[in-house]
């Protein structure tokens, strides 16, 4: 009875984590908020913590892990006087993974806006 019984909870156990989320292989990108004024938040006034999503860039793919609301991607160039969007990008929420136009490379900043207060960015390298 023993035997079977442990059987049973590894088959369970192999059955559930075969339905996890498998997280791709790729650079872990770590976002920081801002307000719409761009002002970065440190936590030091919020009454709960902004949580930015779990994210990683595999060459010019950007997978978004588990759930989040539905966000506008922006591609901005910061490397001139004046910040320059070069590409963007409506997320809906059921969508995990965004392919950034190969044309692009170099160092830009991302930016994951969901129309609230904050929003979400991080620098990558294409």
């Amino acid at each position: 009875m023993k035997k079977l019984l442990f059987i049973t909870s590894m088959l369970l156990a192999g059955a559930f984590f075969s339905f996890a989320e498998q997280v791709p292989a790729g650079v872990s990108i770590i976002f920081h908020v801002a307000n719409d004024d761009g002002e970065t938040i440190h936590g030091e006034r919020p009454r709960s913590p902004v949580c930015p999503p779990s994210a990683c860039l595999d060459d010019h793919t950007l997978y978004i892990s588990g759930e989040h609301s539905d966000y506008m991607l922006y591609l901005v160039d910061t490397s001139g006087e004046e910040p320059d969007v070069v590409y963007q990008v409506y997320v809906p929420a059921n969508v995990s993974a965004v392919i950034l136009p190969a044309t692009l490379s170099g160092t830009y900043e991302l930016q994951l806006y969901d129309g609230g207060e904050y929003y979400f960015y991080s620098e990558i390298e294409l």
